[in-house]
């Protein structure tokens, strides 16, 4: 079951509400999810995502940071920005322009709704298949560098799976 927790001691965001079908959520697939964020404070500056992702095996199994993804640490604005800022053209995923939503710091304090909204999510590269299909723990720290103080932090369960097969071959193969 799809479940978040917040853990925030001293709320810079705070996630009110957060919804995904289907579920369990289909790799490749599409996903509808609708999210509601209070952001109390202006975000801007050094704020670092500490992210540390379980994948359910015998045990769980913590996923190592390959290549800057998995269990790592991200410095939050400079993500976004080199996700949506190329040749100083901010370009924001056209779901959260339609809601005129940011996509990129600052971030000023209010409240941020994300309607049900599309996204597709692709194949995963050979190297991350892996982690394609299976349940998950997702514990997200936000820590403002410049004081150490956690901002935020949450838990999500989730689980994944890959698309059933389809075709006469799937009774022999699988």
């Amino acid at each position: 079951m799809f479940s978040h927790k917040d853990h925030s001691p001293n709320k810079v965001i705070h996630v009110t509400s957060a919804h995904i079908s289907p579920y369990p959520v289909i790799v490749p697939g599409d996903i509808t999810g609708d999210i509601v964020i209070q952001a109390p404070r202006y975000v801007n500056g050094k704020y670092k995502i500490q992210l540390a992702i379980h994948k359910k095996a015998l045990l769980w199994i913590k996923v190592p940071c390959l290549s800057g993804v998995g269990s790592c640490d991200y410095e939050l604005c400079d993500l976004l920005s080199r996700n949506f800022i190329h040749d100083n053209v901010t370009t924001c995923p056209q779901q959260l322009v339609d809601q005129n939503l940011p996509c990129t710091c600052p971030f000023q304090p209010g409240t941020y709704t994300l309607k049900p909204t599309t996204f597709t999510v692709p194949k995963l590269d050979s190297l991350w298949s892996w982690l394609a299909s299976g349940d998950y723990h997702v514990d997200a720290k936000l820590i403002e560098e410049s004081t150490g103080e956690e901002v935020a932090n949450y838990h999500v369960e989730l689980s994944v799976h890959q698309p059933p097969c389809k075709g006469f071959l799937c009774s022999i193969f699988g």
